[in-house]
């Protein structure tokens, strides 16, 4: 019988990308879930390993379940990090905790095809817009296909993250950490 311990000696290593130049992360989710803490620990490890890093949280309306965007720039020199915001075309990484804010006109336009690579949580969560107009039809089929278009279908990855972390840990609270390992 397999340990735990044995289990986890058999997950291969990541493949890090390259940090020579400014390494463009977009974490984006609903405010409460965790999208700053996501930020913050990049942030911690990046600095922990030595390089130059930068976030900017977004906080918008998140008080009210709004959208919350983080974005984090990581390099091996600090000198060559010179803004903080990811521009347009410019993200080479897209951590989805949620789809209705990771597919809106704010986030897709900083996505690129054979640049931009994300992980996107496909839990449905009801919006304000939904608990006001029980009818209200969201077009989830249609974002997801917006976001593969914009990046090219294999580097969009589409996972209920929700389910999973409550599988595992029994709390929904573990969504964004378990995308962030994704």
């Amino acid at each position: 019988q397999r340990t735990t311990q044995d289990m986890f000696a058999a997950i291969p290593a990541p493949t890090l990308p390259s940090a020579a130049r400014p390494y463009g992360i977009v974490v984006a989710g609903v405010g409460g879930t965790g999208i700053i803490t996501v930020g913050a620990l990049l942030g911690m490890a990046a600095h922990l390993e030595g390089k130059g890093v930068t976030v900017l949280d977004m906080t918008g309306v998140a008080q009210k379940g709004g959208a919350v965007t983080t974005y984090v720039r990581i390099a091996d020199d600090p000198a060559a990090l010179h803004v903080v915001r990811i521009a347009a075309g410019d993200a080479q990484a897209v951590i989805g905790c949620d789809m209705l804010v990771a597919a809106e006109t704010a986030i897709l336009p900083r996505m690129q095809r054979h640049v931009t690579r994300a992980v996107v949580n496909t839990h449905r969560m009801a919006t304000v817009a939904f608990i006001k107009n029980r009818d209200l039809q969201t077009p989830w089929a249609e974002m997801e296909a917006g976001l593969r278009d914009a990046i090219g279908a294999d580097a969009a990855h589409f996972v209920d993250a929700t389910r999973m972390a409550v599988s595992l840990t029994g709390d929904a609270l573990a969504t964004n950490m378990l995308l962030l390992g994704s």
